[in-house]
């Protein structure tokens, strides 16, 4: 876990290493930070090595956004801009929520592997160091064979089942189901897992350091079994997708900015990847015990 150690009026600058899906990144940071705030990164912590992206708090960013690019805003999310400098570095700031304060700003070079990053609110540093970790990390593993997604995600008998759909509705709910039902079935990530394709073709889940409002920080993998579109509806109906429909369903749930050519193509060659060796389903649903068997039946049958 990142902490300092003091000598004198200064702090001695300290850089953590973490495994995430098989992708190191590291983490350096200069100031006190609040470890309960962080107990997430603990798991996913290393040996020295080389990151594929390094990310380091600086006490101050010269450069300023002078194309803002994106704002993503959506109602009970961070709100997080992405701009360009006028040197062309990427420019990002976060914020808890819409309409409030920016909390951090953040910048890197072309390719995502070095970043800098500045904390204006001391409240919000766990906050910061979080999203600009997943964020950098999403951007800098889009062209990797590797996806970030919204979704969560249960484990049965060492295979991984992914549960995607909008805010709202009810994929933790049914992993809970899963896991009140289907015998020795465990929670892998209940919020942003991610996804890899192998160089052998297959596809793999991992938990991750972030997870929502549920603390499940698991540094672990499963073979994916299938990925399930989840729609509330009043019966219980579950269909395989066709390829172009598993395709549309992924995508809309992939962390991912997609405005950028090389980004944009990275996604789209996992995708086609994942979804030439993996079943997706649609399960129109109640939130019930039966919903949930009738999904492992498809699934695992």
């Amino acid at each position: 876990m990142v902490s300092l150690q003091p000598r004198g009026n200064l702090f001695i600058r300290v850089k953590k290493f973490y495994d995430i899906a098989g992708h190191l990144v590291s983490l350096e940071v200069q100031y006190g930070i609040s470890l309960e705030g962080l107990k997430n990164l603990a798991p996913f912590e290393v040996q020295e090595g080389e990151a594929i992206c390094n990310i380091r708090q600086v006490e101050h960013i010269a450069e300023k956004g002078e194309t803002t690019l994106l704002i993503s805003e959506e109602e009970g999310l961070p709100m997080v801009t992405v701009g360009k400098t006028h040197g062309g570095k990427w420019y990002f700031t976060f914020a808890p929520l819409k309409n409030m304060p920016v909390s951090c700003i953040a910048t890197s070079d072309g390719d995502f592997s070095n970043a800098e990053f500045l904390v204006l609110n001391k409240k919000y540093e766990p906050f910061s160091i979080n999203n600009v970790m997943m964020l950098l990390y999403a951007l800098k593993t889009t062209i990797m064979d590797t996806l970030v997604i919204h979704a969560s995600v249960v484990v049965k008998a060492g295979r991984g089942v992914v549960f995607l759909g909008k805010s709202g509705t009810g994929k933790s709910t049914h992993s809970r189901l899963w896991m009140n039902n289907i015998p020795d079935t465990e929670l892998l990530n209940d919020d942003n897992p991610i996804i890899r394709v192998l160089e052998d073709g297959s596809v793999w889940v991992y938990g991750s350091p972030w997870s929502g409002k549920t603390h499940c920080y698991k540094q672990a993998k499963a073979k994916v079994a299938g990925i399930v579109r989840l729609y509330q509806a009043p019966f219980n109906k579950i269909r395989r997708l066709s390829l172009l429909e598993s395709y549309t369903s992924v995508y809309a749930a992939v962390s991912a900015y997609r405005r950028d050519k090389q980004m944009a193509d990275g996604v789209h060659k996992t995708l086609e990847k994942l979804i030439d060796s993996t079943s997706c389903f649609a399960l129109e649903c109640l939130p019930d015990s039966e919903a949930a068997k009738l999904c492992f039946e498809a699934v695992y049958g």
